[in-house]
């Protein structure tokens, strides 16, 4: 058995169309909501049945400890542990692709017992086309393991491991199983995203001292939107269009960047030209 969890928050619109997909390589699931206010929760409950959602958990923690993110996590992969030792961590904006069947995957995380194994992140713009710009070329990162021993995350505020790193780990080839990622589908959606991060890393730092990522680095994530595409041979799963399904507004972190943009006078930390700043300080309607 294969269990999957998730940590999502207002992400309901992105749920709906990926629970069809994840089914592949998933028997069960088990979610954690992050203080979600849209329909997050009635949904996962109405579908419990229907696609073996194990547990749906809550998390509404005031951001203010120094292991927050790891927290969180550390009790998602608890409880996933409870069903199986065969676990896939994905963010909502992300799902397993490739030739390797269900069957295919048992059998590799059943041969390597107590291993992470680390699949190439491959980030989509389109149906066939993906970004190799650096740094986004011949990435790989922890999403699937085998877990068979009580296993820590090491404390992080944000950006955490997504498995707990227990010393052992191998590359799969990305023709058999690989990460998708939707998050350069929208420039809109991603702008915002990037933004959101640097924000979030101010307000830690001015309210807990914590210093996450220098602020280049989402510049250098972005590259101010000069991308390099390739052709890519398997074609994206979900509509390319499914950001414009929700409503900008409706985007917690375009939320969270008005709220302590205000709130701490924040500067304009660099948004690229896309007037997120501006949004957020005078509240206009349109980005």
């Amino acid at each position: 058995m294969i269990v999957q969890m998730t940590r999502t928050r207002n992400e309901c619109f992105l749920i709906k169309e990926m629970l069809p997909i994840w089914k592949k390589y998933a028997d069960g699931f088990v979610f954690i909501s992050d203080s979600s206010t849209d329909d997050t929760l009635e949904y996962l409950h109405a579908n419990k049945e229907k696609y073996n959602i194990l547990e749906i958990l809550e998390s509404n923690e005031n951001v203010k400890a120094e292991e927050y993110e790891t927290n969180c996590r550390q009790k998602l992969f608890d409880v996933a542990c409870k069903y199986s030792n065969n676990l896939i961590c994905l963010d909502t904006d992300e799902y397993l692709d490739g030739l390797a069947s269900k069957e295919n995957l048992e059998f590799i995380l059943d041969k390597n017992k107590n291993t992470t194994l680390m699949l190439q992140w491959i980030q989509y713009t389109s149906k066939n086309k993906i970004r190799i710009d650096s740094p986004w070329d011949n990435v790989y990162h922890d999403r699937v393991g085998n877990f068979g021993f009580d296993a820590k995350f090491g404390k992080a505020f944000s950006h955490s491991s997504h498995l707990p790193y227990n010393h052992k780990a191998t590359r799969v080839d990305p023709q058999h199983l690989f990460i998708s990622h939707l998050q350069w589908l929208d420039k809109r959606w991603v702008g915002i995203k990037q933004y959101f991060w640097k924000v979030w890393d101010y307000v830690a730092n001015l309210e807990q001292g914590v210093h996450i990522i220098n602020r280049n680095d989402y510049d250098l994530s972005v590259n101010n939107f000069n991308w390099i595409y390739k052709d890519f041979n398997f074609p994206l799963q979900i509509r390319e269009d499914i950001y414009s399904t929700q409503s900008i507004e409706d985007n917690f972190k375009l939320q969270y960047i008005k709220k302590y943009t205000k709130k701490y006078n924040i500067p304009n930390l660099g948004d690229w030209g896309m007037g997120i700043y501006d949004y957020a300080i005078k509240h206009n309607k349109v980005i």
